[in-house]
């Protein structure tokens, strides 16, 4: 019986070492960033009626073409009220247009390790300004360039014509009549936001045709270019399988070793209880970077990004009054003060038990189920970390982490649903 356990053990072993070796290769590829942009700038002109006269202009860099040369582009852009989307660059072949994201395709057969491709394009964009946002009679625009998720922008810089303009954050240098504000190196994921202020009567200005707190001008719908539900379903359902595989080899290596130095693996009698962990947190009233007031819900000023929380610590529950009003996770405002909260948070602690001496069978029938319900729970956890967090309250551009390379093996489970159905802009220059 121990020699059967023992080469048991030996198979089980072999198959997480390569398994987990597969994993980690897998991992150094993914890590690598595979692309750079060397220079992004925007140049931004109001029109009379409050538009924005938008051109693009990104130098591309490809560092990797081990996943496939780069032959189109996602870009993000501010939101679905656009128009004249005109490509600019010979290098454009076409650009789709996915609302709130377009799909850039480049001429030639792509572009591999070393090369670098500029894309310039310029469209029309609406919906970009609030009326009386901070200071009755005048009308602010902000604007939150896209961002690129797995690769850095070396340089990233917005000019933006000065006329009639009153003020703007952050500070900026002037150039031929425009403001320039210089962002510098954008890091993976990072973001930066800028806004200019006008009087009311600067522009015409429309109620009707004004960004939003709702998120007017965030993040990227890929719904309204032919991603219809079951296809939405299908794209979840594969990367929680994914990610499910991924985490396999440490789920089996951490129930083998456990199973070998004491059973408290397969087959153990551990259980959880709930543990409430209470946090109590005080904000600012007025963003201490920027003076912004604060918005509900969150902790981060959306404006210049400023952390807007002024203490925060771990209390009990003997600290605080009707504790029983804060079980249940979520946060909620406590006492009197309209910036104090409580935040809760309900985990899971592990509890030992004595073994049980008899009835093994039944012992390990109910573990096994246990263990099938936590890695349940741990694939649905994963899949909230895809959910994509705007940094937009307003009419702001957000790419929400659709920006990035396109055109490799890796995308195409994905990449005719998103592109079906997109509004077709073609190059003037395509024979």
């Amino acid at each position: 019986m121990k020699s059967i356990r023992r080469n048991t053990a030996r198979v089980l072993l072999i198959a997480a070492a390569l398994l987990l070796a597969l994993f980690m290769t897998v991992s150094i590829a993914f890590a690598a960033p595979t692309d750079e942009i060397l220079d992004f700038t925007i140049t931004v002109d109001v029109n009379e009626d409050a538009s924005l006269d938008m051109t693009y202009h990104i130098e591309w860099k490809v560092l990797d073409d081990s996943i496939g040369k780069l032959e189109w582009i996602d870009l993000g852009v501010p939101n679905q009220y656009h128009e004249d989307i005109t490509p600019i660059s010979d290098s454009i072949k076409r650009i789709e247009d996915n609302g709130s994201s377009l799909a850039i395709y480049l001429n030639g057969d792509g572009y591999g390790e070393g090369e670098t491709v500029t894309v310039e394009f310029s469209m029309t964009q609406d919906h970009m300004y609030q009326i009386d946002k901070y200071v009755e009679g005048e009308t602010v625009y902000n604007f939150t360039p896209a961002w690129f998720t797995g690769m850095d922008v070396d340089q990233l810089t917005i000019r933006w014509n000065s006329e009639n303009a009153g003020a703007w954050q952050p500070d900026c240098l002037q150039d031929e009549g425009y403001l320039v504000f210089d962002a510098g190196t954008i890091y993976d994921g990072d973001t930066f936001t800028m806004e200019v202020i006008y009087p009311n009567d600067a522009f015409g200005f429309s109620p009707e045709r004004q960004g939003t707190d709702s998120g007017g001008g965030g993040g990227t719908d890929y719904n309204g270019g032919g991603f219809d539900f079951v296809e939405g379903i299908a794209a979840v359902i594969g990367v929680v399988l994914f990610l499910l595989l991924l985490a396999t080899p440490f789920i089996l290596i951490f129930k083998l070793i456990s199973w070998l130095v004491g059973g408290t693996g397969f087959g153990s009698d551990k259980e959880t209880e709930k543990k409430i962990v209470r946090t109590k947190i005080e904000y600012y009233e007025n963003c201490p970077g920027c003076g912004a007031g604060r918005v509900e819900g969150k902790d981060n000023c959306p404006y210049c990004g400023r952390s807007m929380i002024k203490s925060k610590e771990t209390v009990e529950e003997s600290e605080i009054e009707k504790p029983e009003n804060y079980t249940h996770k979520g946060t909620y405002r406590y006492g009197d003060s309209p910036d104090t909260y409580i935040r809760v948070n309900v985990i899971s602690v592990p509890v030992s038990r004595p073994r049980s001496s008899g009835s093994g069978s039944h012992s390990s029938r109910s573990h096994s189920s246990h263990s099938s319900s936590c890695a349940s729970s741990c694939a649905s956890s994963c899949a909230c970390a895809s959910s994509c967090a705007c940094a937009s309250s307003c009419a702001c551009a957000c790419a929400c982490a659709a920006s990035g390379r396109a055109g490799c093996s890796v995308k195409d489970f994905f990449r005719d649903s998103i592109h079906r159905g997109r509004i077709l802009v073609e190059s003037k220059r395509e024979n």
